[in-house]
């Protein structure tokens, strides 16, 4: 269930964060252009953004019995870990929609989109550490 609240709230987060960062002002957008608005991006983004999402939260869970397996000393080299991983997955997730595609190889957007991809990844990584995070305490809390 923690895995599912995570993705949720990361494709909310993602889809935001870019409909915030594409978003032109009416001010600067050029006469007799259509340009579309934030919730309209926003819902786009949300939409194209459920699959890559899932296959990353499954993908994770892979990544978190890896993690286990290993004996890491170092919350900040185990952090350091996660973020690589996390990064590889979402690289491999972006490749793996780029062989299916069958439309012309662009090497520039494919970088955009790997660049994405690590970003997603890393937000849905934060999101799932702040939740442990939070599990984490409430249980020190509550079981004393």
């Amino acid at each position: 269930m923690k895995r599912l609240h995570t993705t949720i709230l990361a494709i909310i987060l993602f889809s935001t964060l870019y409909s915030w960062a594409s978003y032109i002002f009416v001010s600067q957008r050029a006469p007799n252009t259509y340009y579309f608005g934030f919730w309209e991006t926003f819902g786009f983004v949300f939409m194209f953004s459920i699959p890559p999402f899932v296959a990353g939260a499954i993908i994770s869970l892979v990544i978190d019995m890896i993690i286990k397996r290993i004996y890491i000393s170092s919350n900040f080299v185990r952090y350091l870990l996660q973020l690589s991983l996390y990064s590889l997955a979402a690289c491999i997730i972006i490749g793996v929609l780029f062989v299916i595609d069958d439309g012309p190889f662009d090497l520039r957007e494919f970088m955009i989109f790997l660049l994405f991809g690590i970003i997603a990844a890393n937000i849905y990584l934060h999101i799932l550490l702040a939740f442990n995070r939070i599990h984490t305490l409430l249980i020190d809390k509550y079981s004393k």
